[in-house]
């Protein structure tokens, strides 16, 4: 690795907790600054991070400064009890290994929610963004709402809805097109749905993830990819990686999010080697996504610097690509069409793509001229084991399968969830548990969308797991099914 900001070399300064050759907390020092280790995650960022109302939950700045002076004296409970003092959500991830990802998911959703509400009141005194200041007795009143039972992820929850997402299982079909990558680098991992699948496809290379929010490292490592490397990075600089280090390089919805877009999506190509991949995943303009490029309701980034048309990235991508590699381009579809294999688009046939397709999302890939070409799908990996039933619906366990009922909330999908070629799902729809161990109808129940790839730990929810088969019929029970159904 090399310095984003002096480009020197890194060297490991100070290792004051190392647990099987992995330094869990330590100092990696450069020639302009010794970077922090915090619980096995690099804090490369000189800056806030992700900025906005999630900086109240994991204060960035001060986490570092304190992480620097706490690990110079070799103070690790120090640091630690810091943390629980100022960032306990961050504490919890490090410390408590009882919790299911939709649990946390709930709890962080309604701390953030306070945080969002007065981040707005503040910038509201500008009268251009943010939100009018209400009364000290409505403020008082948000605050103290009891919390409730968690609710399930909506379409509109972000982050736990990608689990469930029909796009998220085209990518996994079209990923498994794409030649075995030894070293993979996963850019603004978000909450491990590309970790997941990787471990759950069987990926037994090195991976590594980067974020702006140590937050989402932590969650992506605790749920989803335990034995990868975590990087906490301000994707905007350049990525601390020579060039051609990794085989294959993939950022999932992140590029319009990013003002720096054109170097981002440069660096990224840059550390891809010559017979690898770039995969940019999931990109929208303004038609798309009814998005304003001024939102004075944004919680992080108020003025955002997106495209007005889809095909002004085909151009932008080209240039970032250089001479030697070939950009392609796919218009996302239902996952039964990677089935056969992947539909990116080059050349001359680009144009046709994207035409008429304003209102629709893009992939695009890059591949070098040593890229050794697409491979069949291989959906050896597509077990019972590793599957939840969509949150699209309700489920309960019956004496013949799992019944399902859609939820309300999944009436209506957004882009971003799934492609408008989707068609929806339907009211009912049944599991059939004596068939879980036939491959050819998960691939039917998992290109429907009626199933998803689920990390360990998902949920207590014993209905929405599929563990149940002969021997389990009508219990839909267990204290901890996620571990079981989708642990390795």
């Amino acid at each position: 690795m090399v310095c984003p900001y002096c480009g020197g070399r890194f060297r490991i300064s100070r290792p004051v907790d190392v647990d099987d050759e992995r330094v869990r907390y330590g100092l990696v020092e450069c020639r302009c600054f010794a970077f922090p280790i915090v619980d096995g995650v690099l804090l490369l960022s000189l800056a806030k991070a992700y900025g906005g109302a999630e900086e109240a939950l994991q204060p960035y700045v001060p986490l570092q400064v304190a992480a620097v002076q706490h690990l110079e004296a070799d103070d690790v409970d120090g640091l630690r009890a810091w943390i629980r003092r100022h960032a306990p959500l961050v504490a919890d991830l490090i410390d408590r290994p009882d919790q299911t990802y939709l649990g946390f998911w709930a709890r962080l959703q309604r701390e953030l929610d306070l945080h969002v509400d007065a981040y707005l009141e503040d910038y509201g005194g500008y009268e251009v963004v943010g939100s009018p200041k209400r009364s000290v007795v409505d403020a008082l009143r948000r605050r103290l709402r009891p919390a409730g039972p968690p609710a399930l992820p909506t379409p509109a929850d972000f982050y736990p809805a990608r689990y469930s997402s029909p796009r998220v299982n085209a990518l996994a079909l079209q990923f498994r097109a794409l030649p075995p990558a030894e070293r993979v680098l996963s850019l603004c991992c978000g909450h491990g749905v590309f970790e997941n699948l990787l471990r759950a496809t069987g990926h037994r290379g090195e991976t590594v993830s980067i974020d702006g929010q140590l937050l989402n490292l932590l969650i992506t490592r605790r749920f989803a990819g335990r034995d990868g490397n975590y990087i906490c990075h301000d994707v905007q600089f350049p990525l601390p990686f020579p060039s051609a280090t990794f085989d294959g390089v993939l950022s999932s919805t992140c590029l319009p999010e990013i003002p720096a877009q054109q170097p981002f999506a440069s660096e990224a190509i840059r550390v891809t080697s010559n017979p690898g991949w770039t995969v940019f995943d999931t990109i929208w303009n303004t038609d798309v996504m009814g998005v304003e490029r001024v939102d004075p309701q944004r919680h992080y980034r108020f003025a955002q610097n997106f495209f007005a048309d889809l095909a002004d990235y085909v151009p932008m991508f080209e240039a970032c690509a250089g001479p030697g590699r070939r950009v392609g381009v796919d218009v996302p579809d239902v996952p039964s069409a990677y089935l056969d294999g992947p539909r990116w688009q080059f050349g001359a046939e680009v144009d046709k793509a994207l035409a008429g397709r304003a209102d629709d999302l893009i992939s695009v890939v890059v591949l070098g001229s040593a890229f050794p070409g697409f491979r069949d799908p291989d959906l050896a990996w597509l077990g019972a084991g590793p599957l939840a039933v969509s949150l699209a619906f309700d489920a309960s366990v019956g004496s013949e399968g799992v019944d399902l009922v859609r939820r309300p909330a999944f009436e209506s999908l957004p882009a971003l969830f799934a492609p408008r070629r989707f068609g929806g799902y339907p009211e009912t729809a049944r599991v059939d548990l004596d068939r879980t161990d036939d491959p050819a109808y998960l691939t039917e129940l998992y290109t429907a969308a009626t199933v998803t790839l689920v990390p360990p730990d998902f949920t207590d929810d014993g209905t929405r797991l599929l563990p149940a088969r002969r021997g389990h019929e009508g219990t839909g029970t267990s204290s901890r099914p996620a571990g079981g159904a989708a642990g390795g």
